[in-house]
């Protein structure tokens, strides 16, 4: 069962995550010729929490380590 959702948010700022290349824009399915940069993100299995923006903290609370 679901008991509630949580938003995780990779931490591209301690990972040190780069723009690696430009990437080309698609348009209803047709490349363009205008790029974007695009992340390559590092792996890790840590994640940020956004606590001030928890709706369901005390759901949450019962499964975070007491030592985070």
């Amino acid at each position: 069962d679901i008991i509630c959702i949580v938003n995780l948010q990779h931490n591209c700022i301690d990972l040190q995550c780069t723009d690696t290349l430009e990437q080309n824009v698609r348009q209803e399915r047709i490349e363009t010729s205008r790029t974007k940069p695009t992340i390559r993100h590092k792996s890790t299995p840590h994640f940020l929490v956004n606590a001030y923006s928890l709706h369901n903290y005390a759901h949450i609370h019962l499964v975070i380590p007491k030592t985070l």
